[in-house]
């Protein structure tokens, strides 16, 4: 799934933590609320793992390239 995804930059995963923050649930948010604002987060966690798998594959190619 990685393959097809565009390059995920720092500046991105910065702007969506700040639009979407990894945060409880307030007390007076209801389930829906609280269920919807946590898909939204997966959506950042997950962008947030694709970005660490791209960068550890740039560096393997590199470290490859390089021998």
């Amino acid at each position: 799934m990685s393959d097809i995804l565009p390059v995920i930059t720092d500046e991105m995963i910065n702007a969506l933590s700040v639009v979407f923050p990894s945060k409880p649930p307030e007390l007076s948010d209801t389930d829906r609320e609280v269920w919807y604002k946590a898909g939204q987060r997966s959506v950042v966690d997950y962008l947030v793992e694709q970005q660490r798998r791209q960068k550890e594959t740039m560096l393997t190619n590199s470290v490859i390239a390089d021998i």
